[in-house]
């Protein structure tokens, strides 16, 4: 399982335990969800995707 506490404070995120605790469930379920659909694509097929944060998130939103 991912430890979502600590990616969020890899990337330097100010985010409450709480808060994070709270999203971590769904993110698990999202990421246990998708895993056999990521699973199915070709490796040589399977896009990459780069997601970056929003300015009101503290990122530069432009993929930077």
């Amino acid at each position: 399982m991912t430890d979502f506490a600590a990616l969020a404070r890899a990337r330097g995120f100010d985010i409450p335990e709480d808060q994070v605790a709270g999203i971590a469930p769904s993110l698990s379920a999202l990421e246990r969800d998708f895993a056999p659909l990521k699973a199915g694509i070709p490796h040589c097929l399977e896009p990459a995707v780069i997601l970056s944060e929003p300015a009101v998130l503290g990122g530069t939103g432009d993929g930077k």
